[in-house]
């Protein structure tokens, strides 16, 4: 951690406000959040829904729709809350609304508008959205229309099953710079009209034009920008998977042997072995190289940032790490064999290094006392490594084992709790069973959903931003309060090339999300393996990047969505945090050539500038402790 906070500080104060922290839709001292419930009033929790009060939605930037729809009407629609998630791991302060509400809205001309999915909506509340678009306000829909063909200056529609998006505009603030398939599912394709493509959908085998995938329409003095495939259910997909019942199928020239006979999470990826893989140096090995869903997410956000840019909104976010850090390393350790010679030597190996990494504990045997203290002394994170593999009466696929093995953990190594977990041999089933079962034994944090093969390296299960997974088979769709990590290769130079770990780096890099690599004690033993693990805690810090464990990161994401953000004006907002958040960084869009002052409860605060994806910010840091005034201009 950074500044005068120690390892030890940071996590003793993160304890003290786990278990009544608001997270991602779900707070522990009440019932998680449902999709299409009416938001609770009062002030703004980091990126999330906020109060109905009219007061507070007259001043929020940020302004979301959604609507409760049947999956017998639409299967994907149980996804479409997760523009919640994505928003609130983005940092951006929204406000969730109910298409009833929008008369509420009546009178602005600066609000950024998302249609989260395509909804059904009434002849008048469509009416009204054309009017707030007409009197400048700004509209952005995600997989679908709404009805609003007009206003997004389309003359068409197809519905899309699969396709990939092909950037046309290369140089527009939307589309500049993406490197992935852009593998999308869902939702539709457009004719356009009056407005100008961006980016066109194709698929099949020959690669067909399917029609547009990202237009921009002007109406009036606004602007509406239609992202016409299901991008929130395309997220979801390919975090979440398909349900692992069976052996996945293998990639086509043998690359990826996934059919082992071993259920595990790659089993249910639902990325493409040829147009979602690239090769990776030093020997051109077929890998997900691109995080897909990251920059999925990002094409939503450009749209927000480019909205607020033409229109000239100051918009706030709060930054995804501390100090601007462009992003997070984290090292994990299974402990397969539960050899105490070799877990020595990757012990010091990782002291040599300064990191504090994740220990994943297997059952049964485990290591002596003495290490787990000396662990414990040290600040390194004592995890689970959940056995379903070994498949015995304690080590098959069930809660039940999984309870037992958390309570010998527990005792095993005299720990309070156990927050983190990886499953061992990556064993998973069918879709979401394993998320529930942690929440209710109380593992906050899962970094199972990895590769076991080197054919599925990389980013074949979603991209690198940890995440809270939607639990979209319920009645009414809510978050598992479950946060996922995850990984991206085990053991480098024996399982693939060591060069391999900085390219991965460099990807989530580009992301600011987290890089997860699995080292094994039974191989940090070997020097080409321990070289090749050093070299790459050297790169990350060379680059920007912080080691953190599992449990930091988890603390972290937590403390951050709980601080709140009260809109004074479109200009003056406060922010309150029950724990200090040290360090945190708050960037505000500068859509002037100008940069507008910025102060921080009265005082001039000197802003740095920054881009991210491609737009330009004002970013300041700060201790946020209680309560913090921030105002523009």
């Amino acid at each position: 951690m950074n500044g005068n906070t120690t390892r030890r500080d940071f996590l003793r104060a993160s304890a003290a406000a786990g278990g009544c922290l608001a997270l991602g839709g779900v707070s522990a001292a009440r019932r998680p959040s449902r999709a299409g419930e009416q938001p609770p009033t009062g002030p703004i929790p980091a990126g999330s829904q906020v109060g109905s009060s009219a007061k507070a939605i007259a001043k929020a930037p940020v302004i979301v729709i959604t609507q409760a729809v049947s999956r017998d009407v639409n299967p994907r629609a149980g996804a479409w809350a997760y523009i919640v998630e994505v928003l609130r791991r983005a940092g951006l302060f929204f406000e969730e609304l109910s298409p009833t509400q929008l008369p509420i809205l009546a009178g602005r001309s600066d609000a950024i508008i998302v249609l989260a999915g395509h909804l059904r909506l009434t002849s008048p509340e469509r009416e009204l959205l054309a009017t707030l678009v007409e009197n400048g306000n700004s509209l952005l829909g995600i997989g679908g229309t709404s009805g609003l063909e007009r206003v997004f200056g389309v003359s068409g529609m197809s519905p899309l099953a699969e396709g990939w998006m092909k950037v046309s505009a290369e140089d527009h603030p939307l589309t500049a710079g993406l490197r992935s398939s852009l593998h999308v599912f869902g939702g539709y394709v457009a004719k356009p009209g009056s407005a100008a493509s961006l980016a066109q959908v194709e698929g099949g085998v020959q690669r067909t034009a399917r029609g547009s995938a990202i237009l921009e329409n002007r109406l009036g003095q606004g602007r509406a920008i239609l992202l016409a495939p299901d991008l929130l259910f395309s997220i979801v997909h390919m975090q979440q998977g398909l349900p692992v019942l069976q052996d996945g199928k293998p990639a086509p020239e043998d690359s990826a042997r996934v059919d082992e006979g071993t259920l595990k999470a790659e089993d249910g990826l639902v990325l493409d072995w040829q147009r979602d893989r690239s090769p990776m140096r030093p020997d051109d090995g077929p890998v997900f190289l691109e995080p897909i869903s990251d920059e999925l997410r990002e094409i939503i956000l450009r749209g927000i940032f480019h909205a607020a840019d033409q229109r000239g909104v100051a918009l706030p976010m709060l930054w995804y790490w501390p100090s601007g850090l462009k992003a997070v390393g984290h090292i994990s350790h299974d402990s397969d064999g539960n050899d105490p010679k070799k877990a020595e030597t990757t012990r010091e190996v990782m002291n040599r290094s300064n990191v504090k990494s994740t220990w994943c504990i297997l059952y049964p045997g485990g290591y002596p006392r003495p290490f787990y203290d000396a662990l414990k002394d040290q600040q390194f994170e004592i995890a689970l490594h959940y056995d379903a593999h070994t498949g015995g009466e304690e080590t098959s696929w069930s809660k039940d084992n999984l309870i037992l093995q958390h309570q010998w953990l527990l005792k095993e190594a005299g720990l309070e709790q156990v927050i983190s977990n990886k499953n061992h041999y990556t064993r998973w089933e069918n879709r979401l069973d394993f998320f529930r079962w942690c929440e209710d034994v109380g593992i906050r944090c899962d970094q199972t959903r990895g590769p076991s093969k080197k054919g599925t390296i990389g980013f074949s299960l979603g991209g690198s931003q940890p995440y809270f997974p939607m639990d979209d088979q319920a009645d009414s769709p809510r978050f598992l309060e479950v946060l996922e990590v995850n990984m991206l290769t085990q053991d480098l130079v024996h399982i693939c090339p060591g060069e391999y770990g900085r390219q991965l780096v460099d990807s989530v890099l580009r992301h600011h999300g987290v890089a997860h690599f699995l080292f094994h004690p039974a191989h940090v033993v070997k020097p080409p393996v321990a070289d090749a693990l050093c070299g790459l805690i050297d790169y990350g810090r060379s680059q920007g990047l912080q080691w953190w464990t599992s449990e930091e990161i988890y603390r972290w994401e937590r403390r951050r969505r709980a601080v709140e953000v009260q809109f004074e004006t479109g200009t003056s907002l406060t922010l309150r945090s029950a724990e200090p958040l040290r360090q945190a960084t708050l960037l505000v869009l500068s859509p002037r050539k100008t940069p507008q002052p910025l102060s921080l409860n009265g005082r001039p605060a000197q802003g740095e500038r920054r881009t991210v994806h491609g737009f330009e910010f004002q970013a300041v840091t700060a201790d946020l402790a209680r309560e913090i005034t921030l105002r523009i201009g």
